[in-house]
Parts: C-alpha cells; structure tokens; sequence
C-alpha cells in the first residue's frame, strides 16, 4: 500500500514538472540525398521547423538559389546537416554536383522547402 503510494506521488511530481512550459524537441524533417534527387522534392514544414538533409548515397551539395535566402553546405555520402526556418516562404536549393539553374530554373537534383 506504502509502496503503490509513492509511485503515485513520484508519477504525480513528474507529471507536474513535465507541464510546467519547458517546451518539447521537434523532429526535423528529413530530406535524403540518393539516386540523383531529393527525397522528398518538396518538403512542408511549419515556421521555425527543421529541416535534416542527409547525402545517402554519394556525395551531394545543398545550395540554395533564389533571392530569399542565401545557404551552401557540403555532404559526404553518409552525413547530413540541418537549417531552422523561421520564416514563410518557399525556399528553393540544388545540388551542384547533380544539378543546375539557369535564368531562375533548376534541372536535375532541385528540391523545395515550404514553409506554412
């Protein structure tokens, strides 16, 4: 009886502590980089969501293109890097060794960020 009792309070605290406003970790979305395309090609997120590109299977740039937005990573087959988007719009990128723009148009490796 003792022993269930404590459970309770000790169950009763931690959900008390869990409420108290601390605010819970977002997933990012992944994007993954294989077969000469971005996976998925658009991605929706909500404002201030992350996203996570990862390079699967060779290596592959992120480059953003567009006037709203200004980003350039590289990734070795395997790891990945992330970006916080805290502001409405569509973001566009390429990979550069995949991938090419011309006058505003992206062919070959492109994807797209929607942020809601």
């Amino acid at each position: 009886m003792q022993r269930t009792r404590r459970t309770t309070a000790a169950f009763a605290l931690a959900l008390a502590i869990s409420s108290i406003g601390v605010p819970a970790a977002s997933a990012a979305t992944l994007v993954r980089g294989s077969s000469m395309r971005w996976h998925p090609a658009t991605a929706t997120i909500a404002r201030s969501g992350v996203i996570k590109w990862k390079a699967v299977d060779t290596r592959h740039t992120v480059t953003s293109y567009g006037t709203n937005w200004s980003f350039s990573r590289s990734l070795a087959a395997g790891s990945s890097t992330t970006r916080t988007f805290n502001r409405r719009g569509a973001y566009k990128y390429y990979c550069t060794i995949h991938g090419s723009v011309s006058g505003g148009v992206c062919s070959g490796m492109c994807g797209k960020i929607v942020v809601s």
